[in-house]
């Protein structure tokens, strides 16, 4: 059973802190996790009640309507890259959200709520208000595998990096994609990387749909140097076994269909060869 954890433990970030402090000041924020600047949507609509929460590992902004991500950024190195089977994997709220998601929303059939019998803990005095929910088909946005590396892997359980991500895809080919962009890492150094949703509306590009809380029909996953790059787009019902590289797509087509400019400061975003780096032979 998976476990989303509310907790009033804290690992607020002093860099979050710093970019809450300059955004009131209306001074110009970069982000290390954003190769070309952080994605921006294309939409009058869209993101105008986002909020961008950004860690030590990760940046993201979070639907106000569904609490869940429209993307995540992440920068990996090789030395950031370890091994993520032992580590643990309970859900934590994000605090750095000024209103925290409904829970029931996020979590795709999250039927169980109870609160746990804590007599006799340790930590009993810093875990009274934990509540678990049982919990299928989550996964996350940026990979524990990319950072097990580091100290700071636990930021990768906030549901600021959850995602409705079905099992067959998260433990198939998105996580095969995963292992490639780490491999990729260890031979040539930093590795960009944006993913999120896609909800595959009808409507005029660029637009987003009414109803926030429905399923993604689709994931993307774009994964960039500063000189080339790689989009997938990954169908919600992909087989488990589905090879990553029959999923190549193009960035236009994520960017059409996500209403968001994925590398706003970037003059020319490269060109596809990033794919052959990743195992993908044309």
């Amino acid at each position: 059973m998976r476990s989303i954890v509310k907790s009033f433990i804290q690992w607020a970030s002093s860099l979050a802190l710093f970019l809450a402090i300059t955004a009131v000041n209306a001074q110009t924020i970069h982000v290390s996790h954003c190769m070309a600047g952080c994605p921006e949507s294309n939409s009058s609509s869209g993101a105008s009640g986002n909020e961008i929460v950004v860690r030590h590992l990760f940046a993201a902004s979070i639907n106000g309507e569904n609490g869940l991500a429209d993307w995540v950024a992440y920068r990996v190195l090789a030395d950031t890259v370890g091994v993520a089977s032992l580590l643990p994997r309970f859900w934590y709220e994000d605090n750095l959200l000024t209103s925290l998601a409904n829970v029931d929303q996020i979590i795709d059939g999250a039927s169980q709520i109870f609160q746990p019998d804590l007599t006799g803990r340790a930590d009993r005095s810093y875990r009274i208000n934990e509540i678990i929910i049982s919990t299928e088909d989550q996964g996350r946005l940026a990979p524990m595998s990319s950072f097990a590396g580091t100290p700071y892997w636990s930021e990768l359980n906030y549901i600021s990096n959850l995602a409705a991500l079905p099992n067959d895809l998260r433990v198939g080919s998105w996580a095969r994609l995963d292992q490639a962009v780490n491999e990729l890492a260890a031979r040539e150094g930093e590795i960009f990387v944006v993913s999120g949703p896609l909800y595959r509306i009808q409507n005029v590009l660029n637009t987003r749909p009414d109803n926030m809380t429905d399923k993604p029909s689709a994931f993307f996953k774009v994964i960039a140097t500063e000189s080339n790059l790689a989009a997938f787009i990954f169908p919600y019902g992909i087989a488990q076994h589905a090879n990553y590289c029959d999923q190549l797509n193009s960035l236009e087509s994520i960017e059409q269909e996500s209403g968001l400019t994925v590398f706003p400061e970037k003059q020319a975003v490269g060109d596809a060869s990033l794919q052959a780096s990743l195992g993908c032979k044309n």
